[in-house]
């Protein structure tokens, strides 16, 4: 594997991610470390796939946390609308 940078990396083997994705939190001196979460933001495409042919439960939760979060956008969209509606209606009514 190559990372964007250039380098070569082995993700054969399910200790070798592991052991990459320690280096990702804690780069090293000079490097800033990062959360878990921020990790799982940023992480590309050529390291997910790694991880879940190692780590298939990993891939399953993250698909559907994907899922969630489009439905959740949806739902947000669909709010949004209907409040609009719902206001632009009082404009209209009879007061008495």
């Amino acid at each position: 594997m190559t990372t964007a940078t250039g380098s070569r990396v082995r993700l054969d083997t399910e200790p070798e991610v592991r052991a990459f994705l320690k280096l990702c939190l804690d780069p090293g001196p000079g490097f800033p470390k990062r959360t878990v979460a921020k990790l799982a933001k940023v992480m590309p495409d050529w390291l997910r796939g790694p991880l879940a042919i190692h780590a298939p439960d990993l891939a399953e939760l993250r698909a559907e946390a994907v899922r969630l979060r489009a439905e959740a956008e949806r739902a947000d969209r669909a709010y949004v609308k209907a409040l609009g509606a719902w206001i632009a209606k009082s404009d209209q009514e009879d007061p008495s």
